[in-house]
């Protein structure tokens, strides 16, 4: 069994013309499965059987995607995520998110079930050196990771501060970002950007999985060794 997964914001467009379209990796394990049914699955079970067409290039959802919208009310601005399950026949399982004007607040609790295992086999991770543990949210694959402001201001830089640092995996591939510290509501945040989406895809993240950042150096230049916990 293969899987791979991808997540958007529903526009307006998805909904008056009555497709979705299928993007990234997905869209090309999806391809074999053209002009055949698919089916749609929602945590609670429930079965939608949908279509693939292949519209001038791209590979969309068509027909039973306007039903399924409808019957759960997606709007402007909601998020969903597609997790596909390639077996016999192509399956996709959807996580409909709220708006995406509420991303930090809302979010967390629709994968606390999801993400379990690979974040609690990520906290049992130990090491001698400052270690930060995230579980991976759909903002997070496409904008800045949010990360612990005292943890950052304490190992990294100070409030108002940015830093370079670089992203290691095991095998010694580096991928450079930046993390800075800041106020917001009297309360310290921080972010890792600028290089942190492309470490996020090279890597594989979905939403659901878990990532331990090991600060192994501090000189010449601050490094996270990055360890993953995929989602099972």
């Amino acid at each position: 069994m293969a899987s791979s997964g991808f997540f958007k914001a529903v526009v307006d467009e998805d909904l008056e013309d009555g497709k979705l379209e299928i993007v990234g990796f997905v869209a090309i394990n999806c391809k074999d499965f053209l002009r055949h049914s698919i089916v749609l699955t929602v945590p609670n079970g429930a079965v939608w059987p949908m279509e693939l067409k292949m519209i001038n290039g791209s590979v969309w959802l068509t027909k039973g995607w306007l039903e399924f919208a409808n019957f759960y009310s997606l709007e402007q601005d909601c998020y969903i995520f597609l997790r596909v399950f390639i077996i016999n026949d192509s399956c996709f399982r959807v996580h409909i998110l709220n708006k995406i004007d509420h991303p930090f607040k809302s979010i967390q609790p629709e994968f606390s079930e999801e993400g379990y295992d690979a974040f609690s086999r990520a906290k049992r991770f130990k090491s001698d050196h400052p270690c930060l543990t995230v579980k991976i949210q759909p903002p997070y694959l496409i904008r800045d990771l949010r990360m612990n402001g005292h943890f950052v201001n304490q190992h990294i830089c100070g409030v108002g501060d940015s830093r370079k640092v670089n992203l290691q995996i095991p095998n010694g591939k580096t991928w450079s970002a930046k993390c800075s510290v800041f106020l917001s509501s009297n309360k310290i945040h921080a972010k890792l950007y600028g290089g942190w989406t492309k470490f996020a895809a090279k890597n594989g993240l979905q939403v659901g999985d878990a990532c331990v950042l090991e600060l192994i150096k501090e000189r010449p230049k601050m490094t996270f060794l990055g360890h993953i916990f995929f989602h099972k």
